[in-house]
């Protein structure tokens, strides 16, 4: 089978794309072909695998370039299925629907709120609304959209109903969590085209003794942003009494913020930040943490760290938002707290550091369920299943 993958980026970004680098690598060991298409117009970082580029400005920009580049691929490489992940223009997305059985795996929430996240910035927390009249309000009052020009927010508005329609042609629509699944459906996607299939793949080869290495040491892995919550793990670290070590890996806006909390705190010296690490030096890190922390504010779609972390045999203590809830089960493969909630995430830590022999139990139960939920194999017969029921609909 050859399958055309489309996405913003064609370059390792974040979770996205190392899903798509994934899939791609073990559809090509299963023998498939496989080639991307990626949209944006500065993206210089290393390509995740064959590609090509075809730069198009953001929606509701015209999209002409780009169907001649895509229209060219697809005349050489000739695919079978159109793979889509991060494509932000739903003409893009509607295009490709008339011209290639396609299916759709939504990373994001993008297609239904303006603002991307679902997450009301200024009260720092989950929005529980649809799409509607209430984004362009909210847009203004919590900050939760792009920028704070009306015009803007009203055209992303409309987007969410282009999106709404695009996505109607799609043979199927892949999500990872049941909290996906639940604002695909209210923004309109046919429930009977939705398949969860988590976007995780696990080699055993990957898996590694769960035994620590550092045994009062907490890993962060992600974008250093405020809705990542990584303010609130500095101070619930800082409150307990436990000896801890805190490593940082990610980059972004709030490194400068959170340095100079820690600072503030009297903690700056138990932290060190990484900056962005390469898949290799991550499974480094995870061979010497004893705990991961999963601090995030807003509702991950599905939050590949904590499987990641599984698989090296690691607990996780994570806010207990969004998709999350689907792979970490309170008590058995770590600990769900309240988000916000910054003395009980403290506490669950402090319990971990201080209980190598819970940490470790926690860590062999994770370890033991990410190899049976999230095998590689598993996966690519799901995935390839989902392809052909995509092509017996047709374009």
């Amino acid at each position: 089978m050859r399958i055309l993958h489309l996405n913003q980026f064609g370059s390792r970004k974040g979770g996205a794309e190392g899903y798509i680098a994934d899939v791609i690598t073990a559809l090509q060991v299963r023998g498939h072909e496989s080639h991307l298409i990626a949209f944006a117009p500065d993206d210089a970082g290393k390509p995740i695998a064959a590609t090509t580029y075809a730069p198009t400005p953001d929606w509701p920009s015209s999209i002409d370039a780009a169907v001649g580049v895509m229209n060219d691929v697809i005349a050489e490489f000739r695919p079978d299925v159109a793979y889509l992940h991060a494509v932000y223009h739903p003409a893009l997305v509607n295009w490709l629907a008339h011209r290639l059985p396609s299916v759709a795996y939504i990373h994001a929430p993008y297609p239904v709120c303006p603002g991307s996240a679902q997450y009301l910035r200024n009260s720092a927390k989950v929005c529980p609304h649809a799409a509607g009249v209430i984004c362009l309000i909210n847009a203004q009052r919590e900050k939760c959209c792009w920028g704070r020009h009306p015009g803007k927010h009203l055209w992303l508005l409309q987007r969410t109903h282009q999106f709404k329609q695009a996505h109607l042609r799609m043979g199927h629509i892949i999500v990872g969590s049941e909290f996906m699944r639940g604002l695909m459906v209210r923004g309109g996607a046919p429930a009977n085209k939705i398949v969860r299939l988590a976007p995780v793949l696990i080699d055993p080869r990957q898996v590694t003794d769960p035994i620590s290495q550092g045994a009062d040491t907490v890993l962060y892995a992600g974008r250093l942003t405020a809705e990542k919550g990584i303010r609130h793990l500095i101070q619930a670290l800082a409150s307990i009494k436990s000896d801890w070590r805190l490593l940082v890996a990610g980059e972004g806006p709030e490194r400068k913020p959170s340095q100079a909390l820690a600072e503030q705190l009297g903690v700056a010296d138990r932290i060190e930040f990484l900056g962005w690490l390469d898949t290799h030096e991550m499974a480094k890190r995870y061979q010497q943490c004893v705990v991961v922390a999963f601090p995030s504010l807003w509702p991950e779609p599905f939050g590949r760290v904590g499987p990641e972390a599984f698989v090296h045999g690691r607990p996780v203590v994570a806010y207990a938002t969004g998709g999350i809830p689907d792979w970490l089960t309170d008590g058995e493969t770590g600990f769900l707290v309240t988000p916000g909630d910054i003395a009980t995430l403290g506490r669950r830590l402090q319990q971990l550091l201080e209980s190598p022999v819970l940490c470790q139990r926690l860590g062999e139960q994770a370890q033991r369920i990410a190899l049976t939920r999230w095998n590689t194999e598993g996966h690519i017969i799901q995935l390839l299943r989902v392809f052909d029921s995509a092509m017996e609909r047709g374009a």
